[in-house]
């Protein structure tokens, strides 16, 4: 049995079309999932549980994406409780800065800048601040508060001009507040 000419037409043209882009470098690309843009910080605390006034360390890692040099990084983290609504008988601040040029304290923030007048961050190189922060001990530990860090507002000069966004990390870096064990 045959079949008429006006039905395989359409067959024909589609086969040579996929060839076509197929030859050309397209045909599995022309509908395949981006992945997602990796992020530029990666941020991790060294404890994930704190009494009232016990310390911990948060690590925020920048990681140069672009094909030139990064000249200039400025930066702000922010530690805001998650969860349920914020207790006003939970205290947390970050109590100093290390790898930074500068660092500029605010109540639950941090702003810093990574190069000046140190060198320049070279494509895919990373560069990493270290943040101390805690809980105060007047903190009520009842409270089950939660306490997420996350890059607020970052700006960044390089070659080709300028960048500035915020990020949130997933997984998400967070330390809780507990009460201690019991004597």
């Amino acid at each position: 049995m045959s079949t008429p000419t006006s039905a395989t037409r359409p067959a024909r043209l589609v086969a040579a079309l996929m060839l076509f882009l197929g030859l050309m470098g397209f045909g599995g690309q022309a509908f395949a999932v981006s992945d997602p843009t990796p992020p530029y910080f990666a941020l991790s605390v060294d404890d994930t549980t704190l009494t009232p006034g016990q310390g911990a360390t948060l690590s925020v890692t920048f990681t140069n994406r672009q094909a030139t040099p990064v000249t200039f990084l400025y930066a702000t983290v922010f530690a805001s409780e998650w969860g349920s609504p914020p207790s006003t008988a939970v205290h947390r601040e970050i109590t100093g800065c290390s790898g930074a040029s500068w660092c500029d304290f605010g109540p639950t923030s941090v702003r810093f800048n990574l190069v000046a007048p140190s060198v320049p961050i070279a494509p895919g190189d990373s560069r990493t601040v270290t943040l101390p922060f805690r809980f105060t001990a007047d903190s009520d530990c009842t409270a089950g508060a939660l306490v997420g860090f996350h890059v607020y507002y970052f700006y960044y000069e390089y070659a080709q001009g300028t960048y500035q966004g915020g990020e949130v990390p997933n997984p998400p870096a967070v330390s809780s507040l507990v009460c201690p064990p019991a004597p």
